[in-house]
């Protein structure tokens, strides 16, 4: 078993996660990434939502497909069971540092993840690596221009990325960048985003456009 972090409550009520046990009470922001990455995959596919939570998004894209929704949490991967189970997907917990096997999935999605590993980039490469040739992978971080890690106070978070960073990330892994887009959640301040969540018709996903969060379609 891997090393919990010193001080990373992995609870399901940490404050970390979304915990509804039903699709549509997720908080639209979330539940839009999702969808966002539902809309751009093959279906009847098998992939991996690395960092799942309590499931829902494995639960969307497994609608359509075959998915292993993976997270640190015992608790979210109890609840995941729980609520969230289809025929068509599997839940499983293992805490990063982990290794996936090379080549094995037609697609990998990772929402909210990279910011919350020590060694991101050995992250990202090791998804890359778990993609078949011409596998898909959607991920997405916060923006640091737009939702500065420093104003945030988030101590579950080790960094937030430019846009630049995170478009580098796909070019330096060889990967063929399909698409991206930005997404806002906060009504920001001159503290930080403590102005309280935005409406959520000012959550959807802007194609092209920077955002408070990155959203990105790459191929390998």
């Amino acid at each position: 078993m891997n090393p919990i972090k010193p001080g990373h409550d992995l609870s399901l009520h940490s404050g970390e996660r979304q915990t509804a046990t039903d699709y549509e009470g997720i908080r639209g922001d979330h539940r839009f990434r999702y969808e966002w990455a539902d809309q751009r995959l093959p279906v009847d596919t098998y992939g991996l939502d690395a960092f799942c939570g309590v499931g829902y998004g494995t639960w969307l894209l497994s609608e359509r497909r075959f998915v292993l929704g993976l997270d640190g949490s015992a608790d979210a991967i109890a609840t995941a069971n729980a609520s969230y189970r289809r025929s068509s997907n599997l839940f499983t917990t293992s805490y990063f540092p982990f290794d996936l096997p090379s080549a094995a999935f037609d697609f990998v999605v990772s929402l909210e993840s990279i910011e919350h590993v020590a060694d991101g980039a050995g992250f990202f490469a090791m998804l890359c690596r778990a993609l078949k040739p011409g596998g898909n992978l959607i991920f997405s971080t916060p923006c640091e221009e737009w939702l500065p890690h420093a104003a945030c106070a988030n101590h579950f978070h080790h960094r937030h990325y430019t846009l630049a960073e995170t478009l580098q990330l796909v070019q330096s892994h060889g990967l063929e960048l399909v698409s991206h887009a930005g997404q806002d959640c906060y009504r920001m301040t001159a503290e930080g985003p403590f102005g309280g969540l935005l409406p959520i018709e000012e959550m959807q996903l802007r194609d092209a456009e920077p955002g408070q969060f990155t959203i990105v379609h790459a191929r390998c």
